[in-house]
């Protein structure tokens, strides 16, 4: 896949990049591709998931697909109010999720995907990290011609796990790590060992949010210089070439 085709939009962070829309505790990111729109993860309030959507006019009824990276309550927190709005949608989960919401969105959309620990393709050039760690969280992997995208949730599994199971699996730098990597508990010598092993397996661009915390966002900041991009609701990533441009400060209209 090209990563020209591809774009990505933070529409639910506690993080927040742009003063129009509402931050909260959690996570949600839309990918848009040439062949398919994917919502990865819903946040943890859907009213404020739809209304952050509709301020940067994205249609929910484009979403053809939805990946849960895991069943914590903020991350799957908008998915009733997707469902009642849109149900032509594949659901893509991990064996964290209870049977019994396995079994009522079987009911209120296309079908249930449920992931188990290895790695899986779930669309063409797009893939699931396998369930990993404690909480059975996957991660999203999008295999470009210029090098991984790889979307964390929360990175319980720890975020060098992560991206140590995509390039096993790939051979591939990382073209751009996104999301939360749950570092804001993590003392200082650990987060600076996290920050050096992560450049040290090539990935080019970063952009961490949500669970990172401030101090691991700084040091990423101090390592990464231009190529650390400072996530957010709000945030909206296009790719030239292998070559993400930095957003600005947005304010919608």
């Amino acid at each position: 896949m090209k990563s020209n085709d591809i774009k990505l939009s933070v529409i639910f962070d506690n993080e927040c990049s742009c003063e129009s829309l509402t931050s909260l505790w959690g996570f949600s990111c839309l990918v848009e591709t040439a062949d398919n729109t994917i919502l990865f993860d819903t946040g943890s309030n859907g009213r404020v998931l739809l209304k952050n959507m509709q301020r940067k006019k994205l249609d929910i009824n484009r979403v053809d697909t939805i990946f849960i990276s895991h069943a914590h309550w903020d991350h799957i927190g908008g998915l009733d109010s997707i469902l009642e709005l849109n149900s032509n949608i594949n659901i893509f989960v991990t064996t964290h999720v209870s049977k019994n919401l396995v079994r009522d969105l079987n009911t209120l959309s296309n079908g249930v995907t449920v992931i188990g620990d290895e790695p899986t393709e779930i669309l063409p050039y797009i893939h699931s990290t396998g369930a990993m760690g404690e909480a059975s969280e996957q991660s999203f992997i999008i295999d470009t011609e210029d090098g991984l995208i790889i979307i964390a949730g929360c990175a319980h599994s720890g975020i060098e796990a992560i991206v140590t199971r995509a390039k096993r699996v790939f051979d591939k730098e990382i073209l751009l790590l996104l999301g939360g990597f749950h570092l804001f508990r993590e003392e200082e010598k650990n987060i600076r060992e996290t920050v050096k092993s992560i450049k040290n397996m090539g990935t080019k661009f970063v952009c961490p949010s949500h669970c990172t915390g401030e101090r691991a966002k700084k040091l990423f900041e101090e390592s990464f210089k231009e190529n650390y991009i400072d996530g957010g609701v709000g945030v909206d990533i296009d790719f030239d070439n292998g070559v993400v441009t930095p957003p600005s400060k947005q304010t919608l209209q």
